[in-house]
This record gives C-alpha cells, sequence and structure tokens, in this order.
C-alpha cells in the first residue's frame, strides 16, 4: 500500500492526466485512511443536478453567446493567444516533471552505488576450530545437542533438548 505522502509527491512530481488518474484510483482502492474521509452515495447525491431542476434553461447558451461575445470574430485571435499561453505552460510542466524523475533516478543510482553487495570468497572463510561434544544430559537423561557458531564471530552457541 503506498502511503498518502507518496501519491501527494507523485502526483505534484508528474503532470501526465493519465497517470495521475491511475495514481489516485489505485490509491483510494487501497488506502483505508483516504476511504474513510470519501462521502457516501447518500452524502453526494443531493449535490447533483437533476433535469427536472433545470427549469427555463432552453435560451442560456444564446444569453451566454450574446452576453460574452464568444461567437464573434474579433475574440478569435484572444482564444489562439489563451490557448499557446496553455500550451507553453503546459511544457513547462512536462519539462518540470521529466527533470524531476532524471534527478531522483540519478540520485538513486549514486545512494545505491556505494551499496554494492560483495561476493563472498570461499578462499577467505576460515575453517572452523575443532569443536566436539561427546555427550550430554539434560535432567539426568540424554539430550540431544545443537550446535550454532554465527559467522564471522568466535561465539559458539550450544542449545541442549531433552530427547522425546
Amino acid at each position: 500500500m503506498m502511503s498518502c505522502r507518496t501519491a501527494e509527491f507523485l502526483f505534484d512530481v508528474v503532470p501526465s492526466r493519465r497517470f495521475r488518474d491511475s495514481l489516485i484510483r489505485r490509491h483510494m482502492e487501497r488506502c483505508a485512511i483516504c476511504q474513510a474521509r470519501l462521502a457516501s452515495s447518500a452524502e453526494a447525491r443531493p449535490l447533483f443536478v437533476a433535469p427536472e431542476d433545470l427549469a427555463g434553461a432552453d435560451n442560456l447558451w444564446k444569453r451566454l453567446k450574446n452576453q460574452t461575445g464568444v461567437g464573434n470574430l474579433a475574440s478569435e485571435p484572444a482564444r489562439d493567444e489563451e490557448r499557446s499561453r496553455a500550451g507553453y505552460g503546459l511544457r513547462w510542466e512536462w519539462a518540470a516533471g521529466a527533470a524531476a524523475i532524471l534527478v531522483t533516478a540519478a540520485v538513486s543510482l549514486w545512494l545505491m552505488h556505494g551499496t554494492q553487495a560483495t561476493a563472498v570468497r570461499v578462499d577467505s572463510v576460515r575453517p572452523l576450530d575443532r569443536f566436539e561434544i561427546n555427550y550430554i544430559n539434560v535432567g539426568g537423561a540424554p539430550a540431544q545437542a545443537f550446535i550454532y557458531r554465527p559467522q564471522g564471530s568466535d561465539m559458539i552457541v550450544v542449545w541442549a533438548e531433552k530427547t522425546p
């Protein structure tokens, strides 16, 4: 399960709408904390507008068009300029997201570079000193012995257990 902070960080860093959508969906499906904060269907139902609640909306578009001048040809260059500004901002958003991913990958590789596992060579392991138990009694009865010697240590652990 992904923590809420990690999901928020990834949402802020990656500008892709598809990635954000799948991130939110997966997180909400798996996170019990976020599921508890969601509204139930009974709580959300009054927030929706039913078709019968929209009385008198027949010529709404005509009124909005006349008030804003959307149909005028003079507003077309302004709309094109807004679209180009939005595209410019989207490009910077993508560039920032890509830069953040590259920096995160570079830092991760740099941190992992020092943690390479070293192979254990057989000739570097020194042979065990001879340790022998001939006989063990526990409570006056013969017992089974288990001998354990941790690697890289001079300590020897002996465990004795009554035989059944």
